[in-house]
């Protein structure tokens, strides 16, 4: 039961509470009288016990937990044989019509609490006589247990050999859907080990569904290892623990598996070949699907062994070559479900034959949920073409060598597959073996330097420089990498992206508060080399003095790190629908104040250290090659031609513009805001149920750590509110209206735009459109509040008017 959770009792509650433990004491005096009684017919018991044993057992009194303690203590040193059978004569207590009294007390949705039953037990307490909580609820009492393999065997309910090509598909199919259930987060033995099939693989004598189950059951073994390797998966994410005695009563050789599946293929292409056009297409079906499986398990097996990978690339090229045939199959695969047995309507079981979905209910834990939906053929299928094409994709990572490239490749990979398990945990072992085999030994520390190297080129980090060999630059090097190291926080940004949306903003919330200790360092690193460049100059060392001096470098980089975690963490707010539509106006208020600005400065610094440094490498060429003239050697060496309009380095001018169209987005979404509020078509909280300050100041917790950029207090934030509310409505509209026009012109500016910057451009085009309407007066005596649609970019909605 759901709703408000009360603190108090009502006097009535109490006493009808009372009353029923006066009722149970009673009881207990009674029961204690009645010991010598149930000492002298135990063993007449024992005997009606066997004559009904065909009756099923009920709960005892003492697992049950209602009896009271000195009834139980009772029964129990009277008897060691309970009566099961005559449950109700011991120690038990109507209290019905106290508890219905109780009830009344209580409004619909309040909850009573106790000392030791508080709304964390109410959360996690069974729902008695509820389907999906109370696995009894589903059985009758006169119903058979469901029958186990040898059992389903015996009674001739599954065919163990000559099962035809149409049973042979529906069983691979439900297979499958079991699979993709699994994957979606369900527990193991509730989709996939309802399969009886796959209690005893060695047992079946068809050697297509002997050798399809079989790889099944290795395919969970590695699924599993690869999840639990990457370990980004969470309790609602996916059930990494079912039956392990099923999974261990054969021994996996996932070696043999695709030298298995690849002769049954053989077989029944060689059979096909003897058939009738119609049989024909019948096995095919099958052998479709036999290779898909094989080279999906290929592919994921290849995944798993990426781990001890000699060279990255190979590696992912085999595993291509695997999920191209898949993904070639599944259209093929697709198109000949129907030909398989279909499932019985009504029924629970995804096949008629070889499943039995309540197998395993009195083996699960109580909290378990119980009401499990198979999902149907077709989506099972699109979801493995889609899976299919997420790991073509995450192949691509191990193009990245550096930081910046990577974390940009998981945050987009996050965006559009953050939702499948098995996906985001291949990226993570992709790019962990991919970046073990680039830089070695000590793989994150020669990442970090090749990343600050990649992100704004230090001279310091360059081998080529003389400034490298400085032993004094060296150790603050290492003091700094070591330190990055040991925080974590750049390897758990990366590693961050693998779990789902919701966990990730958790998350961020503290990752973003280690990012305070590193901007202390790095500031601390790029003073020391200011102090280095200073005495290098005085000791007449220019070249030395030029590469140390003005160094900004590692704030910089962990700075614009910094930042892109803030705005993911803020933004990422809308996407999770947490934000009340009266929020609106200082969360945008935030990135278009501050953040965005931020990263634009942070990207516009590197750029321009970057044009410096090209600048004076010039400069230093050209005195080597006058100085090389002036020599005897320069005679006969031809002059270097001047380049003609050689293209200065700006690698984030693109990134700047993106910034620059969503600072305009939120700017007009802030004003667009404050209109609406002002307008009085926003509905506000009343008064004594809210306080903005602490909305506020929640909102941006994680931010407060931070020494850059500064927190920004409630109050700061209500004067430039209030500062902006001195505006007439119309005006604020037309400032919001300017904001979304000067998004529209930015992004209408960058070529070759991916569909996110469409996106952006089909609702800054509208929200120009509304706000300029609105500015003329439009609707001016209906305050009724737009509608906001999230359907086109999570983060910015299109303002509809009603």
């Amino acid at each position: 039961m759901h709703g408000t959770y009360t603190s108090e009792q009502p006097t009535d509650f109490q006493a009808a509470t009372a009353a029923a433990a006066a009722a149970a004491a009673a009881a207990a005096a009674a029961a204690s009288a009645s010991v010598s009684a149930v000492r002298t017919t135990a063993e007449q018991r024992d005997l009606e016990r066997e004559s009904n044993s065909n009756e099923p057992d009920e709960w005892s009194m003492s697992e049950c937990g209602f009896a009271d303690n000195d009834v139980q203590r009772a029964i129990r040193g009277g008897s060691a044989a309970e009566d099961i059978t005559q449950y109700p004569i011991h120690g038990w207590v109507d209290v019905t019509k106290e508890f219905h009294d109780a009830c009344a007390e209580l409004l619909p949705g309040e909850l009573a609490q106790d000392m030791l039953f508080g709304l964390f037990e109410a959360m996690s307490a069974i729902e008695i006589m509820d389907p999906k909580m109370d696995v009894g609820m589903g059985f009758d009492k006169f119903d058979l247990p469901p029958p186990s393999f040898e059992a389903a065997v015996a009674m001739g309910a599954i065919k163990l050999d000559g099962l035809e090509p149409a049973e042979l598909i529906g069983i691979f199919d439900a297979l499958f859907a079991c699979l993709v259930s699994w994957l979606e987060g369900n527990s193991m033995d509730q989709v996939l080990f309802t399969c009886l099939y796959l209690h005893a693989p060695s047992q079946i004598q068809d050697k297509a569904l002997r050798v399809f189950c079989t790889a099944v059951r290795n395919l969970i073994v590695v699924i599993k290892n690869i999840i639990i390797l990457a370990a980004v998966n969470e309790e609602e994410d996916f059930q990494l623990y079912g039956n392990s005695a099923l999974l261990a009563a054969e021994k996996a050789q996932p070696t043999s598996i695709a030298g298995l599946l690849k002769e049954v293929e053989d077989e029944l292409v060689r059979k096909c070949k003897q058939l009738p056009p119609v049989e024909n297409q019948n096995l095919m079906a099958v052998v479709h699907r036999l290779r898909f499986m094989r080279h999906l398990f290929q592919a994921i097996y290849q995944l798993e062994l990426m781990v001890g990978a000699e060279s990255a690339e190979e590696a992912v090229n085999e595993i291509y070559k695997s999920l191209n045939v898949a993904s070639e199959l599944l259209p093929l695969i697709k198109r000949t479900i129907e030909r398989g047995t279909q499932p019985v309507e009504g029924s629970e079981a995804p096949n008629p034959m070889g499943f039995s979905p309540r197998i395993h209910d009195r083996s699960q834990p109580p909290t378990f949920p119980r009401s499990i939906k198979i999902r149907e053929r077709p989506a099972s299928y699109q979801f493995l073409e889609e899976m299919v094409a997420r790991f073509k994709y995450a192949c691509k990572v191990i193009r990245y060598k550096d930081y910046y490239s990577a974390l940009n490749f998981f945050i987009e990979y996050s965006r559009k597959s953050g939702h499948c398990i098995l996906s985001r945990s291949v990226l993570q072992s992709l790019f962990s073996s991919s970046i073990r085999l680039a830089h070695g030994k000590q793989s994150m520390k020669q990442f970090l330097r090749h990343s600050v190297q990649a992100f704004n080129s230090p001279p310091v980090l360059n081998p080529k420089h003389p400034v490298a060999s400085d032993p004094k630059v060296q150790q603050h090097l290492e003091t700094f990498f070591r330190y990055c190291i040991n925080m974590n926080t750049f390897n758990q940004f990366i590693r961050l992206c693998g779990f789902n949306r919701a966990r990730q903003r958790d998350k961020l919330a503290h990752l973003i508060e280690n990012f305070d200790p590193l901007q202390v360092d790095a500031a601390r690193l790029d003073s020391l080399m200011n102090q280095l460049a200073n005495e290098r100059a005085m000791e007449g060392n220019e070249s030395h003095a030029t590469a140390l001096k003005h160094s900004t470098h590692f704030s910089t980089w962990v700075l614009y790190n910094c930042f892109r975690a803030m705005l993911i963490y803020l933004m990422s707010g809308f996407e999770l629908e947490l934000y009340a539509v009266h929020e609106f106006l200082y969360i945008y208020w935030y990135p278009y104040e501050f953040l965005v600005g931020f990263l634009v400065s942070a990207l516009t610094r590197t750029e321009n250290i970057l044009l410096a440094q090209e600048e004076y490498a010039e400069h230093q060429s050209k005195i080597q090659l006058n100085g090389g003239g002036s020599g005897s050697g320069g005679k006969n060496r031809k002059a270097a031609k001047p380049k003609k309009n050689k293209k200065q380095q700006r690698p984030y001018r693109q990134e700047i513009v993106y910034y620059h169209a969503l600072l305009s987005l939120c700017g007009g979404m802030y004003k667009a805001m404050g209109a609406l509020t002002k307008d009085g078509r926003v509905r506000l909280p009343m008064s004594k149920f809210d306080n903005e300050e602490i909305r506020y100041n929640r909102r941006f917790s994680p931010f407060v750590p931070l020494t850059s950029p500064p927190p920004v207090s409630y109050a700061e934030f209500k004067n430039i509110r209030d500062h902006m509310m001195l505006n007439s409505v119309e005006e604020l509209y037309s400032y919001a209206a300017k904001h979304f026009d000067q998004a529209r012109n930015v992004l209408e500016s960058i070529q070759n735009p991916e569909q996110e910057i469409l996106d952006l451009l089909q609702i800054a085009r509208t929200n120009f459109v509304v706000m300029n309407v609105l500015a003329r007066g439009h609707q001016k005596e209906v305050k009724r509040q737009p509608e906001f649609d999230f359907s086109r970019h999570s983060y910015f909605p299109i303002i509809k008017l009603k």
